[in-house]
């Protein structure tokens, strides 16, 4: 007995499994069948040859790829030479340009391509054979010539490649100046009026060519030409000619009134010059002297209000026979000695004689008279503070001819013993300087006196010559020997006519102060000092208690205990005039 609840689901699953496989079965057998039904059959191209002129335009056809038994599907360009010259349409194998500027004969007179198709037993080979034809090319021109050229005159030619022809003018500016050979594109002056720098310094055509693409610019650039011209002018003259005296006129060529002007001249000031007619004149006489200017030049400037040349005068200078002498400066140090020479007037002339006329002071100069050398005659009367400037007027004359000219001889200040500078008198003068080092002693209207300093104690200031002064001042202060009341207390504090670098002298200081002692106290008097004599310290140590003194009075040196006994002390400071 069959149960219901179990029998039945099998056999319901084995009938839907038989029903499965036999929708397989006919869903194989009818895409079977409809494979066999689509498949196209196979075909052959065939090779394709074109002959066509260059430059074609884009999507022009080329051809169409011809197939045998059958039609082909979806056509393609595998590779092509040059690339991208080719398009082809998938559907019907119509070749088409896709590039036109690829189809040049100068450079692809063959393009080539490889064409397949799905269905295709083969691929074929497409050649192009490009044509030449007749292109122009051309060059635009660019010249540049001298204005006012001649009618006729030629500028140039148009240069083309390919076989050119009918050249024409389109436009130009200004209108009429060229004409163009139609036949070989030569330029050539039309209009030379139109060729003037001032008015057109450039000219420009715009020229077209049967069978070239685009035209081209003609352009022609003017070179400024001077049309006026002047002649440098030479002169020769006599020197010492008279105030507008004529020298002659720069000669020019040119059209309209000309305009003429002196633009620089060597000396200034020497010539004038007609600004309407180009005559040179003579404005300063004294400038055409021989021995100073023997040649006078000047730059002329000439000029129609449009254009501007130049032109150079020269003036030789003839030398004549004269005499002159100029004004000298002199300078000479004070205190020279007789015969030493001073100066030579300066003079010109042949056979010259030299007097001195005149001099101050009376008697001080002496004149060689056949070379004008001053020397000094009285050499006392060389004195700077007395006669700071001295003059000679001379005479120089030829036998014909004289003049007088005057030497002025100022005097160098000179340093010297019993001079009142640098703060006080001078009274040592250090050989070796060139009398620009020495030493002064102060004036002042007080005494400085007092103890040496302290004693017992050995400071160093031990130096006697001169020049140790300074030196030994700053080793007894740094000692501690400067003690109040102490003339080097005194001293190497104070602050005098300006200065604060006193120190007290050393033993030959203060020796040399005695040898000058005459003139140092008339100056010292002289200037509102006061006079000090006898013994006086100097900072020469002895010992530990005693240092040196000298007597101003009688030159003696001594000796005395350091804190003692008081005496007189000068104060000495060192200077210098480089």
């Amino acid at each position: 007995m069959k149960n219901y609840f179990t029998d039945k689901p099998k056999t319901m699953i084995k009938q839907i499994q038989n029903l499965k496989i036999y929708l397989a079965l006919v869903l194989l057998i009818a895409v079977g069948c409809n494979k066999d039904d689509d498949q196209p059959s196979s075909v052959n191209l065939q090779n394709l040859e074109v002959s066509m002129d260059e430059n074609p335009s884009n999507g022009e056809t080329v051809g169409t790829i011809q197939t045998t038994e059958g039609a082909a599907i979806n056509f393609s360009i595998s590779s092509q030479s040059p690339s991208g010259a080719l398009s082809i349409d998938s559907a019907s194998g119509e070749l088409t340009v896709a590039n036109a500027s690829l189809f040049d004969f100068e450079t692809n007179p063959t393009i080539t391509a490889i064409v397949t198709a799905d269905n295709a037993e083969n691929s074929v080979t497409v050649t192009i054979t490009l044509n030449n034809t007749n292109e122009v090319t051309a060059q635009n021109l660019a010249v540049t010539i001298d204005e006012n050229p001649t009618i006729g005159q030629v500028l140039g030619s148009i240069q083309t490649m390919g076989n050119a022809s009918v050249f024409t003018i389109t436009a130009q500016s200004p209108a009429g100046a060229m004409d163009i050979d139609s036949a070989t594109g030569e330029l050539t002056v039309a209009d030379a009026a139109a060729f003037n720098f001032e008015t057109n310094p450039t000219l420009t055509a715009t020229v077209t060519i049967e069978d070239a693409q685009n035209p081209v610019t003609v352009t022609v650039t003017l070179t400024d030409v001077l049309e006026i011209t002047a002649q440098d002018f030479t002169v020769a003259v006599d020197e010492n000619p008279t105030d507008g005296q004529v020298l002659g006129t720069v000669q020019t060529n040119g059209n309209g009134t000309l305009d003429f002007s002196i633009t620089s001249q060597t000396p200034t000031g020497a010539m004038a010059i007609n600004a309407t007619t180009g005559e040179l004149t003579v404005i300063d006489p004294n400038l055409f002297d021989f021995e100073t200017n023997p040649v006078i030049t000047a730059e002329i400037s000439v000029t129609d209000g449009v254009e501007t040349t130049s032109s150079t005068a020269t003036v030789n200078v003839n030398d004549v026979d004269e005499v002159s002498a100029q004004n000298t400066d002199m300078n000479i140090d004070e205190n020279p000695s007789n015969g030493d020479v001073i100066g030579t007037l300066q003079a010109s002339g042949s056979n010259l004689t030299y007097t001195i006329t005149f001099q101050n002071p009376a008697g001080a100069f002496a004149i060689n008279q056949s070379t004008g050398e001053l020397s000094v005659a009285d050499e006392t009367l060389f004195d700077f503070e007395t006669n700071p400037n001295m003059l000679a007027t001379i005479s120089v004359s030829n036998g014909i001819q004289m003049v007088s000219a005057n030497a002025m001889v100022s005097l160098n200040d000179v340093n010297e013993v019993g001079e009142y500078k640098y703060g006080g008198v001078i009274f040592w003068i250090d050989p070796a300087s060139n009398n620009s080092e020495g030493l002064v002693v102060a004036v002042s209207n007080q005494f400085y006196s007092g103890t040496w300093g302290c004693t017992g104690t050995v400071t160093g200031a031990t130096g006697t010559a001169i020049g140790t002064g300074s030196s030994n001042t700053a080793a007894i202060v740094s000692s501690g020997c400067g003690t109040s009341g102490s003339v080097i207390e005194q001293i190497a504090n104070l602050d005098l006519n300006g200065y604060d670098d006193w120190f007290l002298p050393s033993e030959d200081e203060l020796t040399e102060i005695y040898t000058n002692i005459s003139i140092v106290n008339t100056t010292t008097t002289a200037n509102g000092g006061q006079l000090t004599y006898q013994f006086h310290w100097s900072s020469t140590e002895i010992n530990t208690t005693a240092a040196r003194l000298v007597n101003l009075t009688t030159g003696v040196v001594g000796g005395s205990g350091k804190d003692g006994n008081i005496y007189f002390a000068k104060p000495v400071r060192a200077w210098t005039d480089f």
